[in-house]
């Protein structure tokens, strides 16, 4: 399987640029394309194509966990929304990458992302948490918590690849450098594994 993420958890003695690993096995880091300081992945070890393909129990686990890495980053950044592409049966509709990942992004306002989303598809589907995404994706589609309490969810017909990318760049300024292919803001994401690390190790150590 071609995947860039189980290529680099798999890979021995590669340097490893995750900040935390829950008990779940999942993993939070920094991610190549970091708009901003504090944006990061938070994934599986284990290839999944998308968080609604996890039964609910095993989601609940992920959401508690998925909020835990929120609290980290936005004690040092400010507000996170928590967003996902999330692909079905390999359509990857508005994803790029087929491996689960879950953006956790600080941004200015979150209730503009959320506007942002309303304008291309309309109101979406208000969900209780992100556990109710196995019963409400039947095809590929987008999820986005603009904070703890508020999750909705979309079918992914009629928004572009990288939305939640493109829609965080233009409110943080560089809207032409959305596509992180081309623009891997590598000091951000060595920033952000750097702060938060220490973050963590202080909070150990209280």
């Amino acid at each position: 399987m071609d995947c860039q993420f189980c290529t680099e958890f798999t890979t021995q003695g590669s340097t490893t640029r995750i900040i935390t690993e829950t008990a779940g096995g999942w993993v939070l880091l920094p991610t190549v394309g970091a708009l901003t300081p504090g944006y990061c992945l938070f994934l599986p070890l284990e290839h999944l194509d998308a968080a609604a393909d996890i039964t609910p129990g095993g989601l609940d686990r992920v959401a508690s966990e998925a909020e835990q890495m929120r609290t980290l980053i936005q004690i040092r950044y400010g507000p996170v929304i928590l967003a996902e592409h999330g692909p079905r049966d390999c359509e990857l509709g508005a994803s790029c990458c087929s491996h689960c990942h879950l953006h956790l992004i600080p941004v200015r306002d979150p209730d503009a992302v959320t506007a942002a989303y309303v304008k291309t598809g309309g109101p979406g589907r208000r969900l209780t948490s992100l556990s109710d995404l196995p019963a409400a994706a039947d095809g590929s589609y987008l999820y986005l918590s603009p904070r703890s309490d508020e999750h909705y969810y979309w079918p992914s017909a009629g928004f572009a690849r990288q939305f939640v990318r493109r829609v965080c760049a233009e409110q943080l300024g560089v809207g032409d450098l959305f596509d992180w292919r081309d623009h891997p803001f590598t000091e951000h994401r060595e920033r952000t594994f750097a702060e938060l690390s220490a973050d963590l190790y202080l909070g150990d150590a209280a």
